[in-house]
């Protein structure tokens, strides 16, 4: 996710801890009446090729009727082709659960009119060829942490959405912008832009408005990016998908923010993270009374979490933080192991060969340690900015096949089956416990969070955690990692400034 700044005007493994899917037709399981599931999917493209981790995460104040969307997967970024307008054009956007407004790239924008045409892969909009065009005002205005920004006009349109049409969609039109993609926010109208800069009353959204339309019973939907080599994924508006997890879905409650009677974000409580090894023996990191809130978003390719508990991650697997970047030996990726997230109870257990992504020099080669073992990127860092918060990326979302439950302010959460070639799609309804599949976990741990900016030491949580601490076995981490200098650090240090 990048994030909005609100505007006014590698190592060698422990000896002893550590020794293309195809698309079938789904199958509609609906309680009563009519399907109405909306199936949104997408593609991989790479925009990245040196695989270079950039932080783009936004700054925060902060079945019956189901539908499936194709997502676009560029360089671990998600991407949705849509329709707008009338007669309909033809764009891709960077889907997003971490963000709530929709906006879009101009054929009268200066930038995208460049000879380099930057807003090519993507699109723009015409909106002079449109007959359901409708100017709104001139009051959008959005700006991120690295620098690039997007402003011009709110206007409404329709939307195609999978097989849904949208009307009358409130979306704003980058007529000066230094982004090369528009945004297809999916997360609470109450974290819209206009809401903290304007002091606005939000607008309905997408999600809200397939709701009021009739496209699916409720605002929830349900996604699953696929495995870290998968050209595609999908999410299910409405819906949720059982042939692409395993077993039940968990369900816990999204925090809220101090003062507040009601979420604006998709912050779930983090109890705990450890180590699965080989050989099913299992190492916590954590102590039983830890509990972080975490941001549960599609729009940040990597994953962060605080950097003492990083450390104690780094130890034990081998990975280096060197000039802002996480490093580790690409064989780890071949290592039949795991990284445990735990949320009061339930784990969501990600792979080593998940997290491990190549890096590359800028004339296109593999990098090396100084020893000659091959280095590849981490995909968890520590979170070192002050302004930062603790985010759950791509690299743990790929794992983990999750329901966002915007009217039940909850999450469910599953382990994922990657690559299946086959659907079983069943509607969300309406009212409490809605998500089917999905049970509760026991005594949900919840964080009451203050201030855009999240805390870095461990908060006081609210209710009594009963998750107990993971055994740890008796065993030694002797870990031995090359040492990363010379050229390598020199790129490391060049890819981290450019980031």
């Amino acid at each position: 996710m990048k994030v909005p700044i609100l505007v006014l005007s590698s190592a060698l493994l422990v000896s002893s801890f550590f020794s293309s899917s195809v698309q079938a037709e789904p199958h509609l399981v609906v309680p009563n009446g009519t399907p109405k599931v909306v199936s949104f999917p997408f593609t991989k493209v790479n925009k990245n090729p040196y695989n270079i981790p950039y932080r783009n995460r936004r700054y925060r104040k902060r079945a019956d009727k189901t539908i499936l969307q194709i997502l676009d997967n560029a360089d671990y970024l998600y991407y949705a082709n849509i329709t707008i307008g009338t007669p309909p054009q033809n764009l891709r956007l960077h889907i997003d659960t971490g963000s709530s407004d929709l906006w879009v790239e101009s054929t009268e924008s200066t930038f995208c009119q460049d000879s380099s045409n930057p807003c090519a892969r993507t699109g723009t909009y015409d909106r002079s060829s449109s007959s359901s065009y409708e100017y709104v005002n001139s009051e959008f205005h959005i700006s991120y942490a690295d620098k690039e920004f997007s402003q011009g006009d709110y206007a409404k349109e329709t939307f195609g959405v999978g097989d849904a049409k949208v009307i009358g969609l409130q979306f704003g039109i980058g007529l000066e912008t230094t982004s090369s993609e528009g945004i297809m926010g999916i997360g609470y109208n109450t974290n819209e832009v206009q809401v903290d800069w304007l002091g606005k009353d939000p607008y309905p959204n997408l999600i809200d408005l397939m709701v009021e339309q009739g496209h699916i019973q409720s605002r929830a939907y349900s996604l699953w990016l696929n495995d870290l080599d998968a050209d595609t994924g999908e999410i299910l508006f409405g819906g949720i998908d059982t042939a692409k997890y395993k077993g039940k879905l968990h369900t816990i409650p999204i925090d809220t923010r101090k003062g507040k009677s009601s979420p604006s974000e998709f912050m779930v409580t983090l109890t705990s993270i450890g180590l699965t090894n080989n050989i099913s023996q299992t190492m916590s990191l954590t102590s039983s009374t830890f509990g972080i809130p975490v941001l549960l978003d599609s729009g940040t390719t990597y994953t962060y979490i605080p950097a003492s508990l990083y450390q104690k991650l780094a130890a034990e697997i081998g990975a280096q933080y060197v000039s802002g970047t996480s490093v580790v030996g690409c064989s780890l990726r071949d290592y039949n192991g795991t990284v445990d997230f735990d949320f009061s109870g339930f784990q969501v257990n990600v792979p080593f060969s998940e997290l491990v992504v190549d890096a590359f020099d800028i004339y296109g080669y593999p990098i090396t340690f100084d020893d000659g073992e091959q280095l590849c990127f981490f995909g968890i860092f520590p979170e070192t900015s002050p302004d930062g918060s603790y985010v759950l990326g791509d690299t743990f979302l790929r794992s983990a096949y999750v329901v966002y439950d915007l009217d039940n302010a909850e999450i469910s959460l599953a382990n994922v089956h990657f690559n299946v070639s086959g659907s079983d799609i069943m509607e969300i309804g309406t009212g409490k416990n809605s998500v089917p599949d999905a049970t509760g976990v026991e005594n949900p741990v919840t964080l009451e969070f203050t201030e855009t900016r999240l805390p870095h030491d461990v908060p006081v949580i609210t209710q009594s955690n009963n998750v107990q601490a993971t055994e740890t076995p008796s065993i030694a981490a002797a870990l031995l990692t090359p040492a990363v200098g010379g050229v390598i650090g020199a790129w490391l240090m060049m890819w981290s400034f450019l980031a």
